[in-house]
Order: structure tokens, then sequence, then C-alpha cells
């Protein structure tokens, strides 16, 4: 198992691969966000970054806009959103990053959740054409229930195995978020390992206290990482694991790394 860090798109991305280089983590996941890591931005910065990242040797991960909706009834607002995922993918591509972590876009209230998951499958398809030019892997993440409470999406297995029958490209994988699944009304993590395992390309890790995503470090919430990790390990997944916390305090990235480390044994 790699442990990578995510950087937080308030500082500076090249300073966020130095400090995962310093600190020994294995892998870098680039969140390419909005205020600093914008896929304009990226691509400028492009030559810093390989550079940092090759200096530790880490692996490359992405991560799209999370703030971006590829499922949208607006067709307007759908293709903006694919247009701006397909952007951040050519950023990906340009740091040469081997994964790249996606939303399902989400269900909006009075939206049949039917005609979500065709726009859904769509924009995918178009998502996996880019993927396949560009030689990488996606990997579709689950998402926290409660964006619209009572309209929940893509926080079932069943909707991920709806999904995987649809569009059996090889391109396309699945990404575990540990704390996304630990929130009231999702599938629990062992579910989501359980019949998802071998679609397995990535997995995120932080904490919360089961009702909203906090992004908090490990050990501060409720959030039973261990098992989870331990069943992992079980089941000989010896891939990425991206510590997705969001605080301007440094060490707690550390110490949630000390703690991954620790469970994974």
């Amino acid at each position: 198992m790699k442990v990578c860090m995510e950087n937080f798109p308030v500082f500076d991305p090249v300073e966020e691969a130095r400090f995962a280089v310093e600190n020994g983590f294995e892998g870098f996941e680039l969140a390419i966000e909005y205020p600093a890591s914008t896929p304009s931005q990226i691509l400028a910065r492009r030559r810093e970054l390989l550079d940092v990242l090759s200096s530790g040797n880490l692996e490359r991960l992405a991560h799209a806009p999370t703030f971006v909706d590829i499922s949208n009834f607006y067709g307007e607002l759908r293709e903006a959103s694919v247009t701006v995922t397909l952007k951040a993918m050519e950023a990906a591509h340009a740091i040469e990053a081997d994964v790249v972590v996606v939303h399902p876009g989400f269900r909006f209230p009075l939206t049949p959740r039917e005609s979500s998951f065709e726009n859904t499958v769509k924009s995918m398809g178009r998502l996996i054409d880019a993927a396949e030019e560009y030689g990488f892997t996606l990997g579709i993440e689950n998402l926290p229930p409660g964006v619209f409470p009572g309209f929940e999406y893509f926080s079932l297995v069943s909707d991920f195995e709806e999904l995987f029958s649809r569009l059996g490209s090889e391109r396309l994988k699945f990404t575990l978020d540990i704390a996304h699944a630990s929130i009231t009304n999702s599938d629990p993590p062992l579910k989501f390992i359980g019949a998802l395992h071998e679609r397995l390309i990535h997995v995120h890790v932080s904490d919360n206290f089961g009702s909203r995503d906090d992004h908090f470090p490990l050990g501060v919430g409720r959030v039973d990482y261990k098992n989870p990790l331990k069943a992992l390990r079980e089941r000989g997944y010896n891939g990425t694991v991206t510590i997705e916390v969001f605080t301007l305090e440094r060490d707690y990235l550390l110490t949630s790394k000390k703690k991954v480390l620790q469970s994974y044994g």
C-alpha cells in the first residue's frame, strides 16, 4: 500500500507536492480545483510540478473538480461540467497521472433517479473516451449522502454495479472513499469492499462524525477506518490510499499518515 497526500487547493500546488516529498509520502493526488490549482494554473506550472514529483519518485494521481455536475438536468450546465472535467483531465495528463478520480454528479430534488443516471452514463462515456486517449484510468468515487437529503446518489453499491454493467470499459474503475461511506444512509465501507474490490483502483480516507463530509484528521471523529483498511489488506490490496484531510495545520497530515500505516500493518 502506498500512502498519498492530496493538496489543499487554497495552497500553492508545487509547495504542496514538495511537502509530500519532504515528509515521506509515496504518492501525490493533485486536486485540480479553484482557487490555486485550476486546469490552466496546473498546465502553466507543469514543469515545476513534474520536477518536484520526480524528485520524490511519487505516484501521481489527480482529482477532477468537485463542484461540477455531469448529471445535471440542464444540458448547458451538464455540457459545461463535462468541458471543465475534460480540461482537468488534460492537466492530469500533463503531470503524468495514472489515475484520475471523478464524481458521478448529483441528483437534485424532483429529478427522477433514472434521468440523472442516464445523464451520468452519457457524460462518463465521453470521459472514458478521453481517458483512452490519454492512457490513464478513471476512478469514479462514492458520494456522501445528504448533499440533497432524501435524494442520495451513488452512495450505494447498487449504483456502481449498474454503472459498471452499462459501461464495461477497463478504463473505468472504483475509488472508495471510506469517510463518505461512513455517513448515515450510505452503504458501509465493508459492503463496498466486498462487492467492488475487483474494480477498486484507489482509496480515500479522512474522518467525520457520521453526518457530513468534514475531511477531519484521522482520530478526530467517529469513522472506523481501521477495519476497512484491514479488509483491504486481507484481500491483497496494495494500491494507493490518499489522506484527504484539508487543514491549515500540516502536522495533522503527518499524524493521519502514521495512523494509516499503523492500521494497515
